[in-house]
């Protein structure tokens, strides 16, 4: 029999910003160092104040959606980095990533919150997207969303969370 010993190294990306986010793996390392230029996406894929991008966000897949694991962390984080890149799921200047960018601009601002904003024709809920918020902002957002369902149905109202919390009527 014959044997053979191999020496190997490893290298390990590891945030400053939240030590505990660490990989071994090459293509963490792009999204670990965009967590040290933007700290505060630990908070925001961590816990629940972002209704678009905290734990239990369905933008996330199955496994890493209400997961706190490093990996899920650093899945999470990828996510959420490409879609304010505008590089993940859909091209730049599109909801998507007005989305994102909004939520890492206003998650530490007084208020913020989420919800689910629907399209409302004469009769059934149409589009739907969740989005982030503050009081301060809604009409902005607002505006945004509208922008986003302007070419599907004829809108009669826009809610958010549920059908009788009506944030805009539209008058035809």
């Amino acid at each position: 029999m014959k044997t053979t010993e191999e020496q190997i190294k490893r290298v390990w990306y590891q945030s400053e910003s939240h030590p505990e986010v660490e990989s071994c793996d090459p293509r963490d390392k792009e999204t670990i160092e965009w967590l040290d230029e933007n700290p505060v996406a630990y908070c925001i894929v961590t816990g629940t104040k972002s209704r678009a991008f905290g734990r239990k966000s369905c933008v996330y897949i199955g496994w890493a959606q209400n997961n706190n694991s490093v990996g899920a962390i650093i899945e999470k984080l990828r996510t959420l980095k490409g879609e304010s890149e505008g590089i993940r799921f859909s091209p730049p200047g599109t909801i998507f990533q007005y989305r994102a960018q909004f939520t890492l601009k206003h998650y530490k601002d007084k208020g913020f919150t989420g919800g689910f904003f629907q399209q409302w024709d004469e009769e059934y809920p149409r589009d739907c997207l969740t989005l982030d918020y503050t009081l301060r902002l809604l009409d902005e957002v607002i505006a945004e969303f509208e922008k986003w369902i302007s070419n599907s149905y004829a809108t009669k109202k826009i809610t958010v969370n549920t059908n009788k919390n009506v944030v805009k009527e539209i008058q035809r």
